[in-house]
């Protein structure tokens, strides 16, 4: 059982949930951005929880099924467009498990909502692991290299349930639309370094997400940046997914799943596991606030 890759889209990455362990050797955990989507498509087809998925930027993403299979996209708000080898169309959106046949091409359109599409199917796809992962880490450049068109994608065989067969096909939406996003955090460990005024600001402005976002971090352009109280230099400290660091600029940057494991600059807050799911979603031009959880 395979696919033969037609387009990518921007970027297709494989992931799972990661390599754990590690990051005393400088290797991050990397892993699906948004861990919920990934985990909500490997269960909606009886997979293991570790099956390996395809994480699609933005969309674009197509691939003929060279097998029967069953197979689910999640993460984004999308077009599912299905097309038989005798020309016919079947149609669906993402959140929709659907049965493939042989010849059959599957496209997942651009996203109408959201940034991450996450495309499983049943049995997990086939892929060589390193230290233990099959995730692509784009800071380490460890695990499988970014989906290229033409490749073939071999389908595994890690199934949880194998009396699986799902009478709901469709999965309720997880992330919704809203006008500014709030992220939940936890503060500190560093936000002694910061004045009054500036933790004030940093719960009641609405930032924006920064273009020059990707896997490793959002970029957020602050109204009003952040000041710090200390001015000194902060001695490199371990880092974890989510850390919200506050360069000399103000302007907050959010720490995603392929995050160095070090850092040097004060972490005022943590996202919350949740809100960590939640950041992968967000587009560049998105607004944000924090609030405590």
């Amino acid at each position: 059982m395979s696919f033969k890759v037609i387009s990518t889209g921007p970027q297709a990455l494989f992931q799972d949930r990661g390599r754990f362990g590690f990051a005393s050797s400088g290797v991050g955990t990397s892993g699906a951005f948004d861990r919920l989507s990934a985990a909500r498509a490997n269960h909606a087809l009886g997979n293991d929880p570790n099956a390996t998925v395809i994480e699609i930027l933005l969309g674009g993403f197509e691939v003929e099924a060279q097998a029967p299979s069953s197979i689910v996209f999640t993460g984004t708000e999308a077009e599912v467009k299905v097309r038989t080898a005798g020309g016919q169309s079947k149609n669906a959106t993402t959140n929709t498990i659907i049965d493939v046949a042989a010849g059959d091409r599957i496209r997942i359109e651009p996203a109408t909502y959201g940034m991450r599409a996450y495309f499983g199917v049943r049995g997990g796809f086939l892929v060589e692991e390193t230290l233990g992962s099959a995730s692509t880490d784009l800071i380490s450049h460890l695990g499988p290299a970014p989906i290229q068109e033409g490749e073939e994608l071999a389908v595994g065989t890690d199934i949880a349930d194998h009396r699986w067969w799902p009478k709901l096909r469709q999965l309720p939406v997880l992330w919704k639309r809203m006008p500014a996003e709030t992220l939940t955090v936890i503060r500190g460990p560093r936000d002694d370094w910061f004045t009054q005024e500036s933790l004030n600001s940093f719960f009641s402005q609405v930032f924006t997400v920064s273009n020059d976002s990707n896997r490793i971090g959002l970029r957020m352009e602050a109204t009003t940046p952040l000041r710090r109280r200390q001015q000194g230099e902060l001695k490199s400290e371990g880092m974890v997914r989510g850390s919200i660091q506050i360069p000399p600029g103000g302007n907050p940057v959010v720490f995603g799943p392929d995050h160095p494991v070090t850092g040097g600059y004060p972490v005022i807050a943590v996202l919350t596991a949740r809100s960590c799911d939640r950041s992968a979603q967000l587009l560049p031009g998105d607004k944000v606030r924090f609030r405590l959880a």
